[in-house]
């Protein structure tokens, strides 16, 4: 396009030097033409932004995060006027469109369209635009580009993604599963997977062959303690490009640590901070789906802080009733230590999933007892590893 310019503007001049030294009518037409060109490239270019449509469709508005879903869109030229240069460019901060890139140059000839179709892959859990962000056209001399922002984006309502894990960082969480049995004494009828641990004369061998895996009787007591699951939802950023990973992972976190203990039938509960403090019932995998529905809905404020977090723990007493806490956050502050203190004063042992991708943010947890902390990255994949 530069190169056109330069062209145009030497012509120009030469045109002007023409008329100067010799003039006539040839001289003088082409002068003129010379001169309405960039006139016609800015009226070319207000006409395609006035009649170019572009036409987006999704499989399914509500998507989960890095599941591919079908996405196809597709330019129209409804109007005796072609256009020669014509480009789209997506979002691609929290989505991705596989198999398309943004340097591909359309041409729509005068009642003509061009469909594509693909798949799109959102990354985080949230409510965020995705598809064609914004179009590009040039005129017929390459003059002039105009960038505008697509009139029409699709909305997605993007869910956290569900993983089967059996560790999180250096915890093993059939440790947690023993923890949680600690009080109870007398073989129940229900069954659970065998976790490496487990006392071998609780094996039950009958169903064990019946399943093609070991199987081992639950355990039932007067004091039944569950296992408690607090997902911190302080929005400690106002940067969606910060806040979206890391309410992603602690969400993701939440999901996979509880559908752990459900497999198990393991008696759990997810605390977090809405106008009041709530909690959910991790119950059987058969109901799972209610569970996820409700966490995926969990909603993140600036207005949640760690004071009221804290104050509501005090106020509830049950979760000191736990046999075990794992608590998912991303900030740390003085109500949060003054949370883990009251933790500890009532012997609960807590594990502590920090998301950060900043090492400096993490907090020295090094001389506390009973307190285990797993530093984990907003971008990192929870079968894989972890790590700031």
């Amino acid at each position: 396009m530069k190169r056109n310019r330069i062209i145009w503007f030497c012509l120009w001049v030469l045109s002007v030097v023409g008329i100067s030294l010799k003039g006539g009518a040839v001289t003088y037409g082409f002068f003129a033409v010379l001169t309405l060109i960039p006139l016609f490239s800015a009226l070319y270019l207000l006409a395609v932004y006035v009649l170019f449509h572009i036409y987006q469709e999704l499989e399914n508005r509500f998507v989960c995060v890095n599941e591919p879903v079908r996405y196809r869109f597709t330019l129209v030229d409804e109007y005796p006027l072609q256009f020669v240069s014509i480009r789209v460019r997506f979002f691609s901060s929290f989505s991705s469109i596989t198999d398309l890139n943004d340097e591909t140059e359309y041409e729509l000839k005068p009642g003509s369209r061009i469909e594509k179709e693909t798949r799109l892959i959102c990354r985080y859990r949230g409510e965020y635009e995705i598809g064609v962000k914004e179009i590009e056209v040039q005129d017929y001399f390459r003059l002039f580009r105009l960038r505008y922002r697509n009139k029409e984006c699709i909305h997605a309502v993007v869910k956290p993604q569900l993983l089967t894990v059996g560790t999180l960082g250096g915890i093993t969480l059939s440790d947690a599963v023993r923890a949680s049995e600690h009080s109870r004494s007398e073989p129940d009828v229900t069954s659970r997977e065998y976790v490496p641990g487990d006392d071998r004369r609780l094996i039950n061998w009958s169903q064990s062959a019946r399943l093609g895996s070991l199987m081992t009787r639950n355990l039932t007591g007067s004091d039944h303690q569950e296992i408690a699951i607090i997902t911190d939802t302080f929005r400690h950023s106002q940067a969606r490009t910060e806040y979206l990973p890391a309410e992603n992972k602690m969400l993701e976190i939440t999901l996979a640590v509880s559908y752990y203990f459900s497999r198990n039938n393991i008696c759990a509960a997810e605390y977090h901070l809405d106008e009041t403090l709530l909690r959910l019932t991790v119950e059987s995998t058969w109901k799972f789906e209610e569970f996820y529905e409700a966490v995926s809905s969990i909603r993140f404020s600036s207005l949640h802080t760690h004071g009221k977090l804290y104050e509501s723990m005090m106020q509830r007493g049950d979760i000191f009733r736990s046999a075990m806490v794992f608590l998912v956050l991303s900030s740390w502050d003085a109500q949060t230590d003054a949370l883990l203190r009251a933790l500890e004063g009532s012997d609960l042992s807590a594990v502590i999933c920090f998301v950060s991708e900043h090492a400096q943010d993490i907090p020295d947890l090094s001389d506390r007892k009973g307190c285990t902390l797993i530093p984990i990255s907003p971008h990192t994949d929870l079968e894989k590893g972890f790590g700031v």
